[in-house]
Parts: C-alpha cells; sequence; structure tokens
C-alpha cells in the first residue's frame, strides 16, 4: 500500500513514515433488526452460506502460483480468473492489455562470507536487477550516504566492493503483539513489514527517490560489484520489491535482499575488520516489451448502466511464495462478489465493474493503465474500493480524505455493523490501486484490515496458502459485495472532492 512500492526505496528493505491519519471514532453496536437492508441481507447470508473463497484461493495459490508481472504464470491467472467470471454469469469477462518494457524472471542467487571466516548466507536477487558475469568476489563497503556530497567521499574507494547502506534492522520482539490496523500510521504497504523500524531525520519523497537513482549510477560508475540490503524480517524470511520501478527498467547493478540472520552476521563482522563475499546472481531478463493484462467482468446496471462502481484487488504477486496474502485473498474476496451478486440477481441500478489489476507491485501500473484507458469514462465512475493488505479481517473503511463522502457512506456501511466493521476512518493510506482512482479525482476507498500474519508473509517466501484465515476473508467478501451494492443503488454518484472533477475528466 504504497506511496509506490519499491525501486524508488532500494535503499532500505523496509522503513516507517508517519502519515497524517485520524483515528477511526469508535465501534457502533448491530443495528436493529428492521434496519437491515433486505438485500444486504441476502449477501452476507449468500456470502457466508455458500462462499467459494477458500476453493479458488487455493487454486490461485497452489496450481498456478507466483504471479509475477510478465510471467507466464500471471497469464494463467488473468486467464482462469476470466473463466471464473465467466463460470459465475457476470457480463463480458475479458483481458485488457498494457505493456512493459522488460520481462524479468529469476534464476539463481547464492552468496557466501569468505572472509574472516565462511559463512553461507540467505540472498534473493531485487526483482528487476541484472546478474552478476558469474561468481565474483568483493570486499563490504559500509556506504554511509544520504544524499550526493555525502557520496563524494567515497569516490575512488568501491572498485570492487560489495556495498551495503544502512545497519540492521530493529526487529519487534517475537512475543510481541502485531499492532492494532487502527493505531499503526502506515502508507505503503512496504512499511507494515516492520513498523518499529524507522531511520531517524530522512524523509522519503521524490527528492530521496531521485537521490537513490543517482546513487545507483554512481555505484556502476565506481565499478561496485553489487548491493546487499536487510530483509527486515524474523526467522529467515526473505523480502523482495523492485528495481526496474513502474517502468520496468533494469537496475544498473546487481542487489539482493539478505536474511536479517545473514545481514547481522556481515554487520558484526565488519566491525572486527575487512570481511569478503562471493555473490553470484543469475536472472533472465526479457529484450522486447511485452504485453500483460488486467482481467475485467462486470454486472451490468439495470437503470444507468453507464455509470460504474469498481471493485478490485491486485491479482499479481512477487515470486517468492505463493503470492496468497499479497494478494490472492483480495482477488478472490471480489471474485466471490461477482459470484454472489450474479447469484442473488439483485440487478444494481449502476454497473458494477470487478477487475484485477496487474503490475501493482511495481507502482500500481496496472491500475494506472486502466485509468488511462478508461479515461472518458472517469466522471461516471462513482467510486472504487480495493482490498489488498491479506487474509485479515476488514475492520474499517478509508475514506481516503473523501470528507464530502462522509454522510453517504455512512448509511453505506450502516448495514455492515451487524459483522463487527467499525465507523468509517478518516485516515490516509496510499500505495495501493485506490490511489490511481484518487489521483484521477474519483472517490478511491480501501479496506482497513486486521494485521494477521501480513508483516510476516509480505512479499516473503511465506506468503502461501496455509496463512489464510478462512473466516475472516468471508467477512471481507461480504463488505465488498454489500459495499458495492449499496453504493449502485444511491441516487447520485458519489461526490467528488473539491477540485476533483476537472481531474477526473482530463484522466490524470
Amino acid at each position: 500500500m504504497k506511496l509506490w512500492r519499491v525501486s524508488a526505496f532500494s535503499l532500505l528493505a523496509v522503513f516507517a513514515m508517519a502519515v497524517t491519519l485520524t483515528a477511526v471514532r469508535g465501534q457502533q453496536g448491530p443495528p436493529a433488526k428492521d434496519a437491515v437492508d433486505e438485500a444486504d441481507e441476502k449477501i452476507l447470508s449468500e456470502v457466508h452460506d455458500h462462499n467459494e473463497i477458500m476453493s479458488n484461493l487455493e487454486y490461485l495459490s497452489d496450481m498456478i502460483g507466483a504471479r509475477l508481472t510478465g510471467t507466464e504464470n500471471l497469464k494463467k491467472a488473468n486467464d482462469w480468473t476470466r473463466q471464473k467470471f465467466a463460470d459465475y454469469g457476470a457480463a463480458n469477462p475479458h483481458l485488457e492489455p498494457w505493456t512493459v518494457a522488460h520481462t524479468w524472471t529469476r534464476v539463481t542467487a547464492t552468496a557466501q562470507i569468505v572472509r574472516p571466516s565462511v559463512h553461507a548466507l540467505t540472498i534473493a536477487s531485487y526483482a528487476w536487477a541484472p546478474s552478476t558475469n558469474g561468481t565474483v568476489r568483493g570486499h563490504i563497503v559500509y556506504v554511509k550516504a544520504r544524499s550526493m556530497e555525502d557520496l563524494a567521499q567515497y569516490k575512488g574507494k568501491l572498485k570492487d566492493a560489495i556495498v551495503i547502506s544502512a545497519e540492521p534492522a530493529l526487529l519487534p520482539p517475537a512475543d510481541e503483539p502485531a499492532p492494532n490496523p487502527l493505531e499503526v500510521p502506515y502508507g505503503d504497504s512496504f512499511l507494515l513489514v516492520a513498523p518499529r523500524r524507522a531511520v531517524a531525520g530522512q524523509v522519503f519523497g521524490p527528492d530521496f527517490r531521485k537521490f537513490l537513482q543517482a546513487r545507483a549510477a554512481f555505484f556502476k560508475d565506481e565499478g561496485v560489484l553489487a548491493t546487499l540490503t536487510d530483509s527486515g524480517k524474523p526467522d529467515g524470511l526473505l523480502n523482495m520489491t523492485s528495481m526496474g520501478g513502474r517502468n520496468y527498467d533494469i537496475a544498473a547493478i546487481p542487489a539482493a535482499f539478505v536474511s536479517s540472520e545473514s545481514y547481522g552476521v556481515i554487520w558484526r563482522l565488519l566491525q572486527r575488520g575487512p570481511v569478503n563475499l562471493e555473490v553470484n546472481i543469475a536472472n533472465s531478463i526479457g529484450d522486447k516489451p511485452t504485453e500483460v493484462y488486467n482481467t475485467v467482468a462486470e454486472i451490468r446496471g439495470s437503470e444507468k448502466p453507464d455509470e460504474i462502481v469498481v471493485l478490485g484487488a491486485h491479482l499479481d504477486s512477487w515470486d517468492l511464495g505463493e503470492g496468497t496474502t499479497d494478494n490472492g485473498t483480495g482477488s478472490m474476496i471480489v471474485l466471490e462478489a461477482a459470484r454472489t451478486l450474479q447469484k442473488l440477481g439483485l440487478q444494481p441500478k449502476r454497473t458494477i465493474r470487478f477487475v484485477l489489476f496487474s503490475g501493482e507491485e511495481q507502482g500500481l501500473v496496472g491500475s494506472r493503465a486502466y485509468v488511462v484507458s478508461h479515461k472518458a469514462e472517469l466522471p461516471k465512475i462513482s467510486a472504487a474500493l480495493i482490498h489488498d493488505t491479506g487474509t485479515g479481517r476488514v475492520v474499517s473503511i478509508s475514506l481516503m480524505r473523501n470528507y464530502q463522502d462522509r454522510e453517504v457512506m455512512d448509511k453505506v456501511v450502516a448495514p455492515l455493523h451487524s459483522l463487527g466493521l467499525l465507523e468509517l476512518s478518516e485516515r490516509w493510506m496510499a500505495g495501493s490501486d485506490h490511489s490511481s482512482f484518487e489521483e484521477a479525482g474519483v472517490p478511491g476507498f480501501f479496506c482497513v484490515q486486521e494485521p494477521a500474519q501480513y508483516f510476516q508473509t509480505h512479499h516473503s517466501q511465506a506468503d502461501t496458502f496455509d496463512q489464510a484465515h478462512e473466516e475472516d476473508l468471508v467477512e471481507g467478501a461480504q463488505v465488498m459485495a454489500a459495499w458495492a451494492y449499496n453504493v449502485a443503488q444511491l441516487p447520485d454518484l458519489l461526490p467528488r472532492k473539491p477540485g476533483a472533477a476537472s481531474a477526473a475528466t482530463a484522466g490524470n
């Protein structure tokens, strides 16, 4: 959930960023029976009693697996979800193409300390990073720099170096409970991995991202062999993100994540004296642009079919695990919402469109492509709701500073308080596909969820089907399906933020 996810943040495996948030105001008790709309009751019952979430999620996770954008597995997932939408009776199930400049596939990555003692290391290449020239051997250099002026002191000193750029991550104690999602100030989902880790005095905005790009070029010019980053996760888990960013460029030099345990060994030995490593990173990089796809289907509106409510999640994933919690869970919830609404034959007034985006992990690229290609429709998209923080239950919906919609949205979610849903949150969270709609002037909302094991599974090899919580996913599907139907039934489109109408018209 991302300011955007990554290449810009290649210096750090994880970091914490404060954002201006307003806490949820409190919890309402269940409303009286007669206050619950009959259609909402049908939706909640159908999802609860007849859902296919877990069987679909198991197939996506185990039979298809990791779904890195640009790979055959993601195309398999696109084709399978298109067919599932068709099987459920949704209208016009299809794939919408967009293009990546380079595909990238992981091959292998190994490393070991060879001086002053031998230690095998656990590593994984950053995505969209190049290969080393076979096995390379270099000395570790800790580069402490936050500006080009800081980097100047290293000129002429990094030939054949393997660079680290941060002290070891501060991980929370193993017995520390997961943070309350209504209290933790997070923006990018990448920050959720280790919320306690902070870098004092740093502001990670556009200027810092530009510095990271310039630093990579500096390292290449100086002859750096590779860079290593602490994964910031416990129990030998690795992290993953991309060096290529929204343009799917190939990084300047090889780069890899290192398990926190391995990184700690490197750091401790470096305090004693010189440390030499052997590293071998091999990746396969496509040499021409490749089409990739978003999966789209809908239930046509009975009265205002040209007005649209979007339910979305991202189908792509990183490739260390199976992509279950990030974001197979959200994708299968969207699929379940389509199944439920179609089976019940409720005939919403507006069209409800289901979109499974790709390229989210590289910076919301698929949803940005969707917004551009649907520019003419933007003024008639009432809102979009995105599910993208794993398997935990939905505890609230973020208004994303759409304060003008507060009163209407309170009524939309009122029937869902029977599920234990809290009042709407006025907090702000960036970094998932709702942001693409927000930037285009369309109200984009986001599911606030309990963290479950998200801090551990996120972007790691532990992101597998056995981490999924069935009861919580059922509740999430109930929220998504009922929200979509209720917004589709409103007398008018949801109001825009002041000044947002022109952005929606322009498609910016």
